[in-house]
């Protein structure tokens, strides 16, 4: 749960979350056609741009939104050498009015963003996602998940997680809720598909 000027630091440097490739579950969601383009498309947290760029390959009209602007000039510089137009959006998806994003999404990404807000946010961020995904939407959101064994709890540190439960709490009023194979349970990480209530 780092500040903007800690994140504006590790993008600066290279942050360790960063790679040139899409992210797995994301790659296998749109290959076995469980979102297809067109549609449009959110990144929360979007960072580097490497998701939001694969979606605009793929078809969908992308939006990137993050508060750092130094991961939003990596993302618009990775956008043109892809030679794709995705809308980056700088801002905090954490504030009560979240200024140039606009829905119904189709699809909204999230890979780590949610999970490292402060937890009294995390509600605002949630209603936001649930006001912007259409009926019948999608969202993929990758987190920090606290249901490691407790053996193994004390030698592992998170920078920011939910406790098992809390996305059923955070988004069960709009979305139903189901936690895809892979990151396997107890391994510190999951990856949920939540689909919105028509």
């Amino acid at each position: 749960m780092a500040g903007r000027r800690s994140y504006d630091f590790m993008y600066r440097v290279g942050a360790p979350w960063e790679t040139s490739a899409p992210r797995p579950e994301l790659v296998e969601l749109v290959a076995r056609g469980g979102i297809t383009p067109p549609g449009r498309a959110l990144d929360l947290g979007c960072g580097g741009g490497t998701n939001a760029v694969f979606l605009a390959q793929q078809g969908f009209t992308t939006t990137g939104v993050d508060f750092s602007p130094v991961a939003l000039a990596k993302a618009r510089e990775a956008a043109r050498i892809a030679q794709v137009q995705v809308d980056f959006v700088q801002a905090d998806f954490t504030a009560p009015r979240v200024e140039g994003i606009t829905g119904p999404y189709d699809l909204i990404v999230d890979y780590g963003s949610i999970d490292d807000v402060d937890p009294a946010q995390r509600r605002m961020a949630a209603s936001h996602v649930a006001e912007w995904t259409r009926p019948g939407g999608v969202v993929l959101m990758w987190c920090f998940y606290n249901d490691i064994p407790w053996w193994r709890w004390r030698r592992i540190r998170f920078p920011g997680r939910l406790t098992p439960g809390e996305e059923r709490d955070l988004f069960e009023d709009a979305f139903t809720t189901d936690r895809l194979d892979t990151p396997a349970a107890g391994s510190g990480s999951a990856c949920f598909l939540l689909r919105r209530r028509r």
